[in-house]
């Protein structure tokens, strides 16, 4: 006949209660489960032995838990004087860059970098899932599967042409939208239905300035 056995428990709190009972029942019933006296001393002493460590390393862990909570408090304490002293330090006209420098806080820039006109053009795509209506999706060259628009860009100039072939001059295309974020929802009238819709964009900073015409896109606009 097998014998069945208890496996000693994998949790702190489990096995603590486990060893407490087990030594419990070998020192008050040592002809029971025949274990030596040695043995069950040896165990009781070990079983003293880690509790007292794991009580000790608890208190540590709640004090460096309290002094992590407290060092915390500090730092937060000081970092608020610390701006408060370097905003008064850099509205100060009679403090010079070069003092600045020296206490580890950079001069406020005197002159504006200017913008440039955009260098890239959008990268552009049409949905039309709806009728009468396209979603364009737009973004840039440079980093076409990202939304963000170019650095200095303020949004996309949205044009249009209806017609069976895209006209070469963007002359002949009409802006509908300026766009600052995509996708953007144009619509149509019903006489539009089944014609072609192609589309120029191009990127506009905020000094009003242009950049370079983005390839045609094209679609049918879905008839009613």
């Amino acid at each position: 006949m097998a014998v069945q056995t208890t496996s000693v428990p994998d949790t702190e709190g489990s096995l603590e209660q486990f060893a407490q009972n087990l030594v419990h029942q070998l020192t008050e019933h040592p002809t029971l489960y025949g274990i030596p006296d040695s043995m069950v001393q040896q165990l009781s002493g070990q079983l003293t032995d880690w509790e007292t460590k794991k009580d000790a390393a608890t208190a540590a862990r709640d004090a460096a838990r309290a002094a992590t909570e407290a060092k915390d408090e500090s730092r937060g304490t000081m970092d608020e004087s610390l701006r408060t002293v370097v905003r008064l330090i850099q509205a100060d006209p009679n403090v010079t860059d070069q003092a600045r420098l020296a206490a580890g806080i950079r001069p406020h820039k005197t002159t504006r970098t200017p913008v440039p006109p955009p260098a890239t053009a959008p990268v552009g795509s049409v949905i039309a899932s709806e009728q009468l209506t396209h979603t364009l999706y737009f973004s840039d060259a440079a980093t076409p599967t990202k939304r963000a628009r170019p650095s200095g860009v303020a949004g996309c100039e949205v044009y249009v042409c209806i017609a069976d072939e895209a006209p070469a001059d963007p002359n002949k295309f009409r802006m509908v939208r300026f766009s600052t974020r995509t996708p953007e929802t144009i619509r149509f009238d019903a006489a539009d239905g089944g014609r072609t819709a192609h589309y120029l964009l191009r990127w506009m900073n905020g000094k009003g300035e242009t950049g370079p015409w983005s390839q045609i896109v094209s679609a049918t606009i879905p008839a009613v």
